[in-house]
Parts: structure tokens; sequence; C-alpha cells
């Protein structure tokens, strides 16, 4: 504050002045042209000038009052504060009117002169110029003046000083009198007033509504089946800083049949609670009294009696301007459907998105809603259809409350896209549509639809699927931009009983959950949990609030599904029993699950999958509302109390059939629970189908647990024979070591071929292909870097077993949408993670099982572990490794063809030719050798032929001992012709590194030797898993899933064989989880909270360490230095996201480096070691996303290298400022970035860092601690969370 104070006084001296006495004279430099003002144009100078001086006087008054005030704030505290509120506001709206007289003064003046400089051929710039100048510098306006006017403008652009839309719904639920009559007649009269209106000058005042008079009885409550319904809908303006000073007032009147109406009670609550508290709230009106009785039982402390406790239902939601954000949009048509290959195969596709744009809209009649077209692009192959960026005339904006956004639906239509006769390009015939909820918008940006056309054969009915971000960019009524709410925005949470939001035509899927019992203990130290219900039908997810420390919880909770078809022509009879059936089964079953709530993780504590055909199959019809049961009437009903009997809809007793889900045992727990967890629901529509609607309930395939171990036993079997195959002519290579365990011996190191895991919830074996998906996410996260930096910071977490054995656990693999849950587990499920989102961006990526090398903690010996990364195959015939526990990205080129089949159809006869040739070459080969037998069979030596003793004599790989050097004779050893000749031949073997078509050892050409893997065992993706049968290492083979010849074995053995239609429909899989849900990113408020917990976390965690020494810890915690610390943490998390390979610094010698690119690299490498930090690209023969023929990066490498020159600059001037540190001592930390923002975890890794504990430790006089967290919020409630150590010591230290 105190630079800026100078830097105005010094603006302020050095201004030009002009004449005091107001009259419009000018500076003298202003030019010639400016020097002679019209009267109109000074007199609107002289006038906007006026304002602004009284403005300025209004505003030191204030300040004057204010000091005032303070001086007698015994006396007139109340007249002071009165009147400072007055001078405020009349400065405020002095301010105002000047800011209106000034813009439409500086508007008339540019008029009025530019016709005056055409008059005298004056050019346009030199008016402009001299009017600014004659503006702002003459007319005897100080600019000190000026510089408080913008300043209070300023103040005023705050957020909580913004004036913002509210929309207020309010209903009278329930009534009970208290008072001291047994009984009363009344009504009660409702409105919204300022809390001190003497002190509120622009008021919001809401006219009382009045309910209709009943009589009460005393101490009976009575509960109206139909809600007095006093507002809804009610519109009005007010800041965030007015919610407290106005307040919702109830009135309480006694009706008097002979005289007026009495004052009864009343009853008051603010604002801001209400916005910030559940809608359902108990409302106390409390007596009536005189002022003379009000003090005196506030002098004797007495409470107000209350009278009354009213059951209200109080709506109070802002309203916004969403802007709904479509990117990464893919369509994906279905090859099964009987149109596939007669024409869509080859047709090109465009989409047509219908957007509601308020809450009256209905997409599916297209009223109020956008309507915009997607065009096909073009020329990316028309089987996979990808649009990144949807080019709109105007950005889709819905403008309502949030729960009118979700309350709405859009429509995605497929169309064919036809070509005419002059090029010109026009939609064809609709392929089918698709119907998207936005009912978890505001917690999900992922949206999947499927593609259905009206048809009354199945195999017609579904044509594909259609994936999809939607982000909704929350923007306050008429702003445009979005904001940053300290503390977040007010806003009530969702509760069960809430209907008023949902729309009476539509049909309802209500799931009501009552209690659970007997669930695990999540919580050690409370030997609790904090359950919580998450349900999901039909891509619509909702949540219950959390229940805090209870493993019996009661949730009374209500799930309210609007049951939307994508066709209103489905209700005709004609399409009952068919589209109608087909539409139903689309949507899936109905998924409740308890989970227990934490910061950074969650466990859960079970599920219950309810297929819809349970539902609609059922035999019990009951009476039900759309809130639950019909309440039992009361047999003592006067007429007076009787309960209005017209119903509003969501009250209609309507009979339904019901699924009684009362104590369903909840299966798939995740933690060891004695007891058996059960779950207590019912399930239903409101208003119910018709008795004919049925769907059929698919029966479980009991056998296919058994088909899965029969293939298992199979795949294993293979690879037993082929480890045993590979030890013949490499027998102390890691391909040869077993596949599986003896019987009763257990063997470490093993190289097994994995192909069965357990369902994470059920533990049934289901194929390794069941357990990735596609994932679409925004468009930030499938750029490379920035996906692997958000995998990595998910906690990594592996079970005993896997840390024990080094081996993956049937049981630990875990479908993504389980681990985003969870947000913790072992590398396999960021891998499947990784994999799933890279499909999702239409890559051909595949999920890779291999084994490393880890050294023990004395490095004596090694041992063989099993892990899991992510392989793509790239564009230009390249292969990329996504290593996701180091952030890396290994790219090795020439190590697969695309097409490769296509290709030898295209050649015909001469591929033929040249796999003859080939043939020839592997039989001239084999004559070789029989000539080699027969040389040496003439040479007399018949007993040198080669048996396994001479074979393992050979040289292999591993360590060998080096033979001794012989003397060259003349005479060349026919044994040692033998040995060289089948050295030749056991290089040409599948199982050796390939050295021909291609030569994948070539040095500076095809070679990789930084790859941290030491085996590659099997891949998978979602269609099939192949077994590596080539060379054990990653590096010397290639990624061709198909034969290179025909009629040769392949090299890559597929689990599900040829021909793979037939086997695919035997052993048939679906994915786990194929509609993923990704929660979105924590707010502003949360990080802050959590970021200050690690501080205080961190600080003790050092004020403990250095106690037990004997040693005082102080802190310095100046906002300046936060500031900065945080500013360099910044830098550093936009280092993460950046892709190494296109780093330009990497491009020159080190002794030409600048010294803030050695500053970024040593921050980057953690070393300053010059061969060290120029090693860090290791990609040498360069990046498969800057390939030239790599179309789907294009344009990444210029990005990634804008973006490291950027940071390189924003470092060099981050050095360039001054460093708040304290006088005589210097500063020095350690930034440390943790995957996790578990405190204990973090606490733990803290405590085992050398660097940290030399800092802890030290015991110099006058050394300061300093102690800073910063949190980067990111998709799916992850967070990358820096902490900085630092400390001051005095410089001789």
């Amino acid at each position: 504050m105190a630079d800026t104070a100078a830097g105005a006084g010094a603006a302020v001296s050095s201004a030009p002045v002009a004449g005091e006495s107001g009259d419009g004279a000018v500076s003298s430099t202003a030019p010639a042209v400016a020097t002679k003002p019209r009267p109109k144009e000074a007199s609107r100078r002289v006038g906007a000038a006026s304002a602004v001086d009284q403005a300025g006087v209004i505003f030191e008054s204030a300040q004057k009052t204010t000091v005032k005030a303070g001086d007698a704030v015994g006396h007139v505290a109340g007249d002071a504060a009165d009147a400072l509120a007055q001078a405020a506001d009349a400065a405020q709206q002095a301010i105002e009117g000047t800011k209106d007289d000034v813009a439409q003064g500086l508007e008339e003046a540019e008029r009025e002169e530019e016709d005056e400089l055409q008059a005298l051929g004056q050019p346009e710039d030199a008016g402009r110029f001299g009017r600014l100048t004659r503006f702002f510098k003459g007319g005897g306006k100080p600019q000190q003046e000026q510089a408080r006017t913008r300043a209070m403008m300023d103040m005023a652009q705050r957020p909580e000083d913004k004036m913002r839309y509210w929309d207020l719904q309010l209903a009278i639920r329930s009534m009970n009198y208290v008072g001291g009559d047994d009984q009363i007649d009344t009504f009660f009269a409702v409105s919204i007033i300022p809390s001190e209106p003497e002190k509120v000058k622009s008021r919001v005042r809401l006219l009382p509504e009045y309910s209709p008079a009943c009589i009460l009885n005393k101490n009976e409550i009575k509960t109206l089946d139909t809600p007095f319904q006093l507002w809804r809908g009610k519109i009005f303006k007010m800041p965030y800083k007015e919610l407290e000073k106005y307040i919702l007032k109830v009135a309480m009147w006694k009706v008097s049949k002979m005289t007026f109406n009495t004052y009864y009670g009343r009853g008051q609550r603010s604002l801001a609670k209400i916005v910030r508290n559940e809608a359902n709230i108990q409302f106390a009106v409390k007596e009536k009294l005189t002022k003379e009785a009000e003090e005196r039982k506030k002098k004797r402390r007495m409470a107000q009696s209350d009278v009354a406790m009213l059951g209200l239902t109080v709506n109070l939601e802002e309203i916004f301007d969403f802007q709904l954000q479509c990117e990464n949009w893919s369509l994906e048509l279905r090859k099964e459907h009987p149109n596939w290959k007669k024409h869509r195969k080859d047709e090109r596709k465009c989409l047509t998105f219908v957007v509601p744009k308020s809450k009256f809209s209905d997409a599916s009649s297209n009223r109020v809603c956008y309507t915009q077209t997607v065009r096909w692009k073009g020329p990316e192959d028309k089987q996979k259809c990808v649009w990144t960026t949807l080019e709109t005339k105007e950005p889709f904006r819905f403008r309502g409350t949030p729960t009118a956004l979700q309350n709405q639906f859009l429509i995605v239509r497929v169309h064919s896209m036809k070509t005419l006769h002059d090029n010109q390009p026009t939609l064809g015939k609709t392929i089918g549509c698709a119907l998207m909820n936005l009912t978890s918008i505001l917690d999900i940006s992922v949206f999947t639809g499927r593609v259905k056309d009206l048809q009354a054969e199945k195999d017609k009915f579904n044509v594909g699927l259609v994936t999809g971000s939607i982000k909704a960019v929350m923007c306050s009524m008429t702003l445009k931009y979005t904001e940053d709410i300290k503390g977040g925005r007010p806003q009530q949470p969702k509760t069960a009983t809430t209907v008023g939001h949902l729309n009476p035509m539509e049909k309802h899927l209500v799931i009501r959950v009552t209690k659970c019992d007997g669930l695990a203990v999540a919580d050690v130290d409370t030997a609790t949990s904090d359950p919580y219900l998450r349900c999901t039908w039909d891509n619509m997810v909702q949540k219950s609030g959390v229940l805090k420390e209870t493993v019996r919880p009661v949730f009374n909770f209500n799930f309210f599904f609007p049951v939307r078809l994508f066709n209103r022509n489905l209700l005709k009879k004609t399409y009952r029993h068919s589209a109608l059936k087909f539409e139903l089964e689309s949507k899936g079953d109905i998924s409740i699950q308890v989970w227990d709530d934490d910061d950074t993780s969650a466990d859960s504590l079970g599920f219950v999958k309810l297929p819809l055909a349970k539902i609609l199959n059922s035999k019990s019809y009951v009476i039900r509302t759309l809130r639950g049961p019909v309440p039992k009437a009361k047999d003592d009903e006067e007429g007076g109390n009787a309960p209005s009997t017209n119903k509003q809809w969501f009250e209609q007793e309507r009979e339904v059939r019901l699924f009684d889900g009362t104590k369903t045992e909840l299966l798939g727990c995740s933690l060891p629970n004695p007891n058996t967890p059960y779950i207590y629901f019912e399930a239903y529509f409101y208003p119910d189908w018709p008795d004919d609607v049925l769907v059929e309930e698919l029966d479980d395939d009991a056998g296919a647990g058994s088909k899965w171990e029969q293939k298992e036993k199979d795949f294993t079997t293979a690879g037993t024979a082929f480890a045993k195959k590979y030890a013949e002519p490499f027998p102390d290579a890691i391909g040869a070591r077993p596949a599986q365990s003896e019987t009763f011996n257990k063997t470490v190191n093993l190289r097994r071929f994995l192909c069965i895991g357990k369902h994470p919830q059920t533990m049934e074996d289901l194929p390794l292909m069941a357990f990735p998906c596609k994932i679409i996410t925004p468009h930030e996260y499938t750029r490379p870097l920035s996906l692997m930096h958000w995998i990595n910071c998910i906690t990594f977490s592996n079970s005993s077993r896997q840390e024990r054995l080094g081996e993956l656990p049937k049981d630990g693999w875990k479908d993504p949408q389980t681990f985003l849950f969870t947000r913790k587990g072992p590398v396999q499920d960021h891998a499947l993670l990784l994999c799933s989102v890279l499909l999702g961006a239409k890559k051909d990526a595949y999920i890779c099982k291999g084994t490393i090398k880890v050294e023990s903690e004395d490095k004596r010996e090694s041992r063989l572990v099993e892990h899991v990364w992510v392989m793509t195959r790239e564009q230009g015939d390249w292969v990329s490794f996504w290593e996701p526990c180091q952030r890396e990205i290994y790219h090795l080129p020439k190590r697969w063809q695309k097409d490769q089949n296509k290709r030898k159809k295209a050649t015909g006869d001469a591929a033929a030719g040249e796999g003859a040739n080939g043939e020839g070459e592997e039989d001239d080969d084999k004559d070789n050798t029989v000539a080699v037998q027969q040389e040496a069979w003439a040479n007399e030596i018949p007993d040198m032929a080669l048996g396994m003793e001479d074979i393992e004599m050979l040289p292999t790989v591993g360590r060998m001992p080096k033979p001794k050097q012989r003397v060259a004779s003349k005479k060349v050893n026919p044994r040692d012709k033998m040995k060289a000749d089948l050295m030749k031949q056991r290089e040409k073997l599948r199982v050796a590194p390939r050295t021909t078509n291609p030569n994948l050892c070539e040095e500076d050409v095809t070679l990789v030797d930084w790859l941290p893997y030491d085996s590659i065992d099997i891949v998978f993706n979602m269609d099939n898993l192949w077994a590596n049968r080539q060379n054990h290492h990653p590096a010397c083979i290639t990624y061709n899933f198909t034969s290179e010849k025909e009629g040769e074995e392949p090299c890559w053995e597929p689990l599900i064989g040829e021909p793979y239609e037939k086997e695919r429909q035997e052993y048939d899989w679906r994915p786990i989880n194929d509609e993923v849900v990704i929660d979105p990113a924590l707010t502003s408020d949360k990080i802050e909270k959590r970021e200050q917990d690690m501080i205080c976390e961190a600080e003790e965690n050092m004020r403990l360490s250095r106690g037990k020494k004997g040693m005082d810890t102080f802190f310095e915690k100046g906002e300046r230095l936060v500031r900065q610390l945080s500013d360099f943490l910044t830098l550093l998390e936009r280092m993460r996201k950046l892709d190494i390979d296109f780093c330009p610094c990497l491009d020159k010698m080190y002794e030409d480096w600048s010294e803030s690119e050695k500053y970024m690299m040593t921050l980057r490498c953690g070393t300053t070691d010059p061969q060290q930090l120029g090693e860090q690209r290791f990609n040498k023969y360069g990046s498969a996303f800057g390939h030239e023929n790599n179309d789907r990066y294009k344009g990444y490498p210029e990005e990634q290298t804008k973006e490291w020159r950027q940071l390189e600059e924003d470092m060099a001037n981050f050095r360039k400022g001054s460093f708040e540190v304290q006088r005589g001592k210097e500063f020095t930390g350690l930034p440390v970035h943790f995957c996790t923002s578990d405190k204990e975890e973090i606490r733990g890794y803290l405590m085992n860092m050398k660097e940290y504990q030399d800092i802890a430790a030290n015991d110099k006089d006058g050394a300061v601690h300093t102690v800073h967290c910063k949190m980067f919020p990111m998709l799916g409630g992850v967070q990358s969370t820096w902490l900085y150590i630092g400390m001051q010591v005095p410089t001789d230290a």
C-alpha cells in the first residue's frame, strides 16, 4: 500500500497545472486546435468536472464523519453510523452520475469536434489526441480526484458488490400451533424486508403474500397435502453483501370475526442463512410483544416464547448465464447394423445439436432452443468421426438457475452428408438421434449418448454411440466472464424432498433409500464411516448428503430420475412392444452405491444393481405419491381441519408397480467387514407405465466363469510351452523364465502371461479386455503431458501382496470408474485409466504388462517385478510407451506397419511372390546347414554333430565368463565353424532380437537403449489380448498383431483366435463400466481450506521435530513472501505439463544456455551437473508427436516450443524481482511435489527426506522457517500438491 500511495503522489505532482478558476482553460501542452472549445463542449466539461468535485467533497465529508463517529462512539454511535451510510450512498450516487455524464459528454464532444476538424481540414488523430489531453489534463480538475473516483469505481466492482439476480420459491408444508389458546383461527403473511430499513437506501422489497386462513389446534401438527405456494418464480436483484441485511419475515395474524385482526406473532431469518442451508426449514414464530415488554424481557434475559412452528420450503437460487462449451465429440456407428456395409460405411456424417436456452425450452420439439449443425471436415477416415471443437455462430448460453439447467436435456441428431453437383454439401437422411440429460452437467463434463432410430427391429434400432464433453461455465446473469468468489458462491444444497423443480409433464423413476445396516468401518480411529449414496441410471448420476460417523445411516433420501424418450412416437401403441421396449432396455440397470467420504480418497462400502425388468415385471401393486408412501389419514379430523382435496401433481395418489428392496445385501465392499451389510430401498415409476409395457430380464451366463477358467488354463499352457522353446537357444534370458510356479515350490522371477482378472465388486472371473473402456475428457486433458500429469497426480497405492511378491494379483485390477471414485490404486489402475482416455480420444492404445528389475536395498540382488504401462501405435510407424509412474513418454521408430493386410491384398500376386521368395530364402538357409554337415562328413569327423549340451555352451544374453583367446590357426576348425553357423541361425530365430526386416538394433538409426523395461509379456485393449511370442525385450520386437506372411505363425498370439467373430460370440464380454462418470475439479474455497490444513500440519510437524531436540521454531508468513512462493510454485506446475522433447534449449550446447535456461533445467532435473542437464531428452530419434506424417498432433511441436520459451521468460522475470527476505538473512528452501494430498502420507514422505531433515535440524540462532502449500485442482477431484519448506538464516551462517 505504501508503494501505491507514493506512486499516486508522484503522478499528481508531475501533472501540468491549469487555471484554478475552473473555466475550462487548457495546459500549454495541448495542440493549438484544442485551445478553442465550443461553448456547449466547455459547459459539459465544467458540469462533469463539478460533479467529480462534488463527489470528492462528499467522500471527504464521509471520512470526517467517520472520524467524528470514532470520537463519539459512546454517545452518538448510531447517528454517526447513519450519517456515514448516507454520505457513502450520496458519494456513490454522485460517482455513478459522474461516470454517465463523463461518457455522454465525451461522445457528444467527439462528434462536434470531428465536425469542427473536418471544417478546419485537420487530421482526425490530432483532434482525438487534443480532446483527450484537454479533457484529462485541463479544466482545472486535479488528477488526485480522478484517481479517487477511479478507485471508488474499482471498489464498487468487487464480487460482493455486483448486482445479482435471484429466483425465489416459497411454500408452507406444515403448521404447528404452540401458543396459549386451545384453538386459533389464523393466517400468515410472508415478506422480504431490510433488517434495518433506516440504514438501507436502495431497498429490495417484496410485498407480503398471504396464506389461506385455517384453524389450528394446540400442539397438533397439521401437514398440508397441498402446500400453500406463496411465491413461485419470484425474481429480484440483490448483491451478495446485501443478503445479510435482508430478512424473510413471517407475520402471524389471529382472525377475529367481530373486530380487526390481531397481530399475533412474527419470525424472521436472514437471506444469507437461507441461501446457504437446506431448502426445507423449521421456522419459529415468536410472540408479538410491545416495546416495553421486549425491553423488560431483555433486561431479565428471558427468551421470547414461541407461538407456532412452520415447515417451510424456501428455494433461493441465483440466476446465471451458463456458457455451454462443447468439444472433443466423436461418433462411432455400430458395424453390426444392417445398413453399415451398404452405404453408411463410406458416408460422410454430420451432427446437429439442439441445445436449450432457458427453463421454458423443449429440445424434443425444438422450442426455445439453439440449433447448430457441425459439418464434415474431412479428410479423416469416414469410419472415425471426430469433431475436436464445435464452430458455432454464437455460444450456447442457458439463462436460469442451476436447478433449471439440471432439469433440461439436449438432443444430438446424426445425418448423412451428400455432395451436390457443384460440390456444395447438404444434409442427407437422418441416421438417428441421441438424447442426453443435463442432470449431472455441473458435476460431470463428459456425456455419452446412444444413437437410436425409430425402428421395430432391434438390429436397426441401435445405431451407434456419440460421446463428447460439455463444460458449463457459470457466469452471473448479464456478466460474460467467470469470477473467483472467495469462500464460494452462496448456494443451497439439494434435499431429498425438493420436488418443486421437477417437470409435472414428465414421468419419473423414484428410488427411495431408507437406511443401511452393518456397514464396514472406514475410519479406524472412530470405528465409524462417513457414508453417502451415489445412484446412477441412464447416464445420470445423483448423490445424497454425507452422514458423519455412523455405520447404520438413516438416509430417507429420494432420487428422482426423469424418464425421457428420444422420440415422442414411442408412446404410440404401434411401438409399445418393440421400439419402446428397446428404448427402456438401452437405459441400463439402476446402480446404487454406498461410499465412504474422505478428502483425499474414498472406499466402497457396497453396491447393488437393479435391472429395470425387476420393476416393470413386478406383481406388487401399491399406492404411492412422488415423494413416497401415502400418509395415514387421521380419524379425528374435523371439518375445519380437513386438508384440501385439490392436491398438487406430485401429491396425487397413484397405483404403481413397486420393487421392494428391503434388506438387500450390499456386494463389493473393499474393506474387511465381519458383518453382512444391507440396504433398505424401494423403486417405482411415477406415474406408472401401462401394464403391458414389459422388459425382458436378461439371464446371467452361469457358465461364463468356467469358460474363462478353461481359457486361462489353455493360455497358460501355451505360455509354458513357449518358455521351454525360448530356453533352448537362450537358457539364461528373461524370456526363458517359467510362466507359472510348480505345484509345491514357489518360483520367483516368473514371466507370466496373464489374461484373467476378477470383477472389483462381484469377484467373478473376467477377461482383462473387460476392464478398459472409452472415456471422453475435455480437450485440455487430451494433450500428452497434461494427461500424464493428471494420471500421475492420483495416489499410488499397492496392496501388501503385490509389494511382497512383485506379482499382479488377479483381484488387483479395478475398472476406471472404481479407480476414479477411490482416487488411489496401483500402477495397473493408472494404466487402465490412461489407456481408456486415449481410446476415447480415438488413439490406437493398448495396456502392456511386462517386468522390470528392482534391486534390493543393499544392491546385491535384484528381482523381476511385474509392471504395467500403456502403448500407442502412432502414424509414421512409430510406437510410443506412456509410463504413468515417471510421466515419461518413450518413442520408438519403425516398430509397426499400418494396414499390413490391406497392402498384401492390394499387391496381389506380387505379394505372394515375395512370400515365396521369403520361403526360398529360408530353404537356402536350411540347405546351408546341410552343406555344413556334409562338409564335416567329408573331413571324416562324423562325431562332431552338436547336441543340447553343446548348444547351452553357446554365447547367451546374460553374465557369462569371457572365453580365453586362442591363437588363430591357418586351418579352420570344423567345430568352430559349426558354432558360428548355428549362431547365425539363432539370430534368425523369432525369439532373437530383430535384426532384419526391419533391423531394430542398428545404432543411431533404430537401436533404443533407454527403456526402463526388461520384458513385455502381453498387450490388450477392449477387443483382444495378445501374448508376445518374440524376443522378451520391448525394444527388439515389432508390434504387428497380424502375421507378417501368410501361413506363418503370428509374432503375437491372440487370446481370441480366428475366426474372431465366432469366438467373440462364444466368449462374449462387455466393459464393466462403459459410461464412466468423472467428478469435477474442487472449487477454490475447498482448495484454499485444504491448503491451510496442509500448512498447519507441516508447521506442527516441524515444530514437534525441532522441539524434541530442544529448539524453538519461528515462522515467517509475510503476505509478499507468500505471494512470491505461490508464483514460484505455479511456474513449477506449468513445467510439469510441458514436453521435454520440444524444449528449445536442449537443441543448443550447454555453454550456449542463458542463466535463466540453466536455472529452469536445474529445477526440472534436480541437479547442476552439465552432463545430466543435457541428457534430459532421451528420445534421440525425436518424438512421434512431432513427426510430419502425424496429423493428429499438428501444431503440437510449435505450441510446446512457444510455452517453453514463455516459461523461460517468466522465470527470468521472477529472478529479476526482489525477494522478500529479512535484513541480514539468506533464504533457502525445498519445493516438493506430491502425488497425493493425504496429510499422513505427506508427513511420512517428508520425514524420510534428507533435505527436509537438514532444514528441520538447523540450530543456527535467528533461523526463521516458512511453510507454504499450493494445490492445483484437476478433473475427478484430483489435486497437484506442492509444498515449499523454506528457511532464512543469517548470512554469516
